[in-house]
């Protein structure tokens, strides 16, 4: 079986019946015969869509690398206050936000379905294994992508809608669906598993996952062609193990990682300055132009859609050309990188003052925006067909998630080599700050700035703040000031309603009231 080709260059002739596959009407719906077919049903059903990813969207609004962008001279427009609400309600965490969007007239995005969706994908893909024709390595390699798709959908659901595994694993985390058999009309009835049900599931999946992948030949093992792959399975079965506190485990996979297989990092001393004249001024990070990525996914849409909008010009008659972005980075992103740190302006893009006529003469504002590592244009992200990668698994991570486990179980040693080494290629030669010397809650605290500096705007940050504790936030608006305080409930997403409508066992997860904003005083 040749997999060798791209997800997003594939046409599946088969993809309408492959739905109605999913959920069958009677037992004539189409079911695939070979193992060929069964791994384009994959592709087709579990997959991170190109077009639609939609399991991404609340993850950067919700944490502290983004706030608003509040420009003199610049604002929403009388007839912009229902947009401006619709925004204000997720940037402040109000325990009904879907609820209020909704009613707002704005299109809610169910994360809840869409990544249940691709779960009952990979369920299919199990269930039916058995039921076509191909070789056993064939099919070791389906199985393998469908453990280690469904462990990661767990992943991403269970940490948005239950809460942190390290502050109450016996708490509601959401429903354990591991097959993809007929249903009748109507209602789906299922209860929400425990936060540490669904941790130990994952942990089931990853290790079948990596079993099956290690009875395959190497190049099935890995290959760069948008397929999850045994070193995806690795830092995956890192990072879940970071989450669960399993320091031992977090730091042996993310070894695996580096020294098993031959990404590297990145020398940002390579990649040239942006510059605003430039058509394209960014390196994309997370397509596999990069030595650093592993496995690439995800769609840019997805990721920055809750914080795309834009205010205007308030005395503007030029049908928007003076507009700006609405979000901006947070300041106290910037301000904690370094002289010498390069990843401030390869990383996060840079507002564009765009000249029409001579757009050779563009030049920056001096602002950054909440997004970075992907194609952009005039700093907007693109959204041609080559450019949906927005997310990636890389190396990066591996050195972090090694570095912090080694020093939470007192190997400090291999702690600051791994963080030495990953510095040396994120400064300006000979100014990378040395770790030597550092222990202890001192050590931790410096590795993970370097995690939130290193990974901002990939769609982790969020769930980070929610292991470290779940630290307290604070996010302006229009001159107000709400707050997340620590171990707040809000940490968690409520269940969309009209998942609640469907399935009458589910119990909605626990807010206080609605938050008020409190006037910002200087």
């Amino acid at each position: 079986m040749k997999l060798k080709y791209l997800i997003y260059t594939i046409t599946l002739t088969s993809l309408t019946a492959c739905g109605d596959f999913l959920e069958p009407k009677s037992q004539s719906q189409y079911i695939p015969k070979d193992a060929n077919a069964l791994q384009e049903m994959l592709i087709g059903e579990a997959y991170p869509r190109q077009q639609d990813t939609r399991f991404l969207n609340y993850l950067e609004i919700l944490a502290d690398d983004i706030e608003q962008n509040q420009v003199e001279g610049y604002g929403f427009t009388e007839n912009d206050q229902a947009k401006m609400e619709v925004f204000e309600i997720l940037y402040s965490w109000q325990p009904n936000m879907f609820e209020i969007r909704e009613k707002l007239g704005y299109q809610t995005v169910n994360t809840w379905e869409n990544l249940y969706e691709y779960i009952l994908g990979a369920n299919a893909a199990l269930d039916y294994i058995d039921e076509v024709s191909g070789t056993e390595s064939e099919k070791n390699y389906i199985k393998a992508q469908a453990y280690a798709l469904r462990a990661f959908y767990y992943y991403m659901l269970v940490n948005q809608y239950g809460l942190p595994y390290n502050y109450n694993k016996e708490s509601l985390g959401v429903p354990l669906k591991l097959d993809s058999k007929m249903r009748d009309e109507g209602n789906i009835l299922i209860k929400r598993n425990t936060v540490e049900e669904v941790y130990l599931q994952i942990v089931a999946d990853i290790n079948e996952a990596e079993r099956l992948f290690l009875t395959l030949s190497t190049t099935q093992q890995y290959e760069p062609n948008y397929l999850v792959s045994l070193p995806m399975v690795q830092l995956l079965k890192s990072r879940v193990a970071l989450y669960m506190e399993n320091w031992a485990e977090a730091k042996t996979y993310a070894e695996k990682v580096i020294k098993d297989w031959n990404f590297s990092l990145r020398d940002l001393n390579t990649i040239p300055a942006p510059e605003a004249g430039m058509k394209e001024p960014y390196y994309t990070f997370n397509t596999y132009d990069s030595p650093e990525v592993i496995w690439s996914y995800g769609t840019i849409r997805d990721l920055t859609g809750e914080y795309e909008g834009y205010i205007e010009k308030k005395d503007n008659n030029s049908d928007g050309e003076e507009n700006r972005r609405m979000f901006k980075a947070a300041d106290e992103l910037l301000k904690s990188f370094q002289e010498g740190d390069l990843r401030k302006d390869r990383y996060i893009t840079r507002e564009v003052q765009y000249n029409e006529m001579v757009p050779e003469n563009s030049t920056f504002y001096n602002t950054y925006l909440p997004y970075g590592k992907y194609k952009t244009l005039r700093s907007v992200p693109t959204s041609g067909s080559s450019d949906y990668f927005a997310l990636s698994f890389r190396i990066a991570e591996a050195y972090l998630n090694y570095a912090e486990a080694a020093a939470m179980n007192k190997s400090e040693g291999d702690a600051i080599t791994a963080m030495n080494t990953l510095l040396e290629k994120r400064y300006v030669e000979g100014n990378a700050p040395s770790f030597s010397g550092l222990s202890g809650e001192v050590l931790i605290t410096k590795i993970r700035e370097e995690r939130r500096k290193e990974l901002c705007y990939e769609g982790q940050r969020w769930f980070d703040l929610r292991r470290y504790g779940m630290l307290p936030i604070q996010h302006k608006w229009e001159g107000k000031v709400y707050t997340l305080t620590k171990n707040d409930l809000s940490y968690v997403l409520p269940i969309p309603q009209e998942v609640i409508q469907k399935n009458l066992l589910l119990e909605q997860n626990s807010f206080g009231p609605q938050r008020t904003g409190v006037p910002v005083i200087d």
